[in-house]
């Protein structure tokens, strides 16, 4: 996703944000109803596999790897042009409002990225393209720079990228996700997650593809559909936030077969929230 998709097809300052907050009436109206699905729902994705673990990274020289690792990516498969800067130049003026959440093995090689850039709708990359749909308000989260490496497919990777992506995006008081993806992955996430992304805009050619973009709210109404038609998957996604973050955003709770619970695995660092965002108090209403 930034271009804000992966790379191939499948193979305020301290968490004071965290508050339950209703849906709109026009968030409401987006993701009414349930469709009717051709695809068994995804269930509980794997663990992260020893030696892996994820953590939220804010500067240093991890951010200089996930840039480069993204950066690589993306020249390999025509994505972006060249830079001397090892680094996708279409989104490094975004850098003070971004952070990454990445994956490494145990050798500290960057294996996966996701970057949240916060901000107004108008002020992120998805502005490039033409929105039909105005139903979340200021302030939004773009997901960005979802790159896992090509080995490490198939692993939970991509899953544990998108639930870290999608918990610090609540937490610092975005109204929605939104994203650039390929309509492939917007099928992915309708029919094999159950998660209810909606398209808000047009699709065009952009850095080497044609995404479309797409919102996810960050109500908790939005999400019953989902709870009801993908259990498992809810009740791995409330693992990964604290609980009092689930009382606090009124988020709906499910009771799942404890012979399904996790397994050991990886490392999950950015459960606990961060200690601010990249984002003004000017843009947190």
């Amino acid at each position: 996703m930034s271009q804000d998709h992966p790379t191939s097809r499948p193979t305020p300052a301290d968490g004071g944000l965290a508050l339950a907050r209703s849906a709109t009436p026009d968030q409401r109206a987006a993701t009414a109803g349930s469709l009717d699905h051709l695809r068994p729902p995804s269930g509980r994705p794997q663990e992260l596999l020893p030696g892996h673990r994820l953590v939220r990274v804010t500067g240093g020289d991890d951010w200089l790897k996930a840039e480069a690792f993204v950066y690589e990516m993306y020249v390999k498969i025509g994505y972006t042009d060249p830079s001397p800067r090892h680094r996708v130049e279409e989104l490094a003026h975004y850098a003070d409002r971004s952070i990454f959440n990445v994956v490494m093995d145990e050798d500290g090689n960057v294996v996966g990225t996701i970057r949240n850039i916060y901000g107004r709708y108008d002020d992120l990359p998805v502005n490039q393209f033409d929105r039909t749909d105005h139903a979340d308000p200021d302030p939004v989260c773009e997901l960005s720079s979802l790159v896992v490496d090509p080995t490490q497919r198939s692993t939970g990777v991509i899953e544990h990228l998108y639930r870290a992506g999608w918990r610090d995006a609540w937490r610092s008081g975005s109204s929605a996700l939104v994203a650039l993806i390929d309509d492939w992955l917007f099928d992915v996430f309708k029919e094999t997650y159950r998660l209810p992304f909606r398209r808000i805009g047009v699709g065009q050619h952009y850095m080497g593809s044609e995404p479309v973009p797409v919102a996810l709210p960050l109500v908790a109404p939005a999400y019953l559909d989902h709870v009801r038609e993908n259990p498992h998957f809810w009740a791995w996604i409330l693992e990964g936030i604290l609980p009092s973050e689930v009382n606090d955003w009124s988020l709906p709770i499910v009771l799942v077969d404890p012979d399904l619970a996790r397994t050991p695995g990886g490392i999950d660092e950015g459960i606990a929230p961060p200690e601010r965002f990249p984002i003004g108090p000017d843009l947190t209403r």
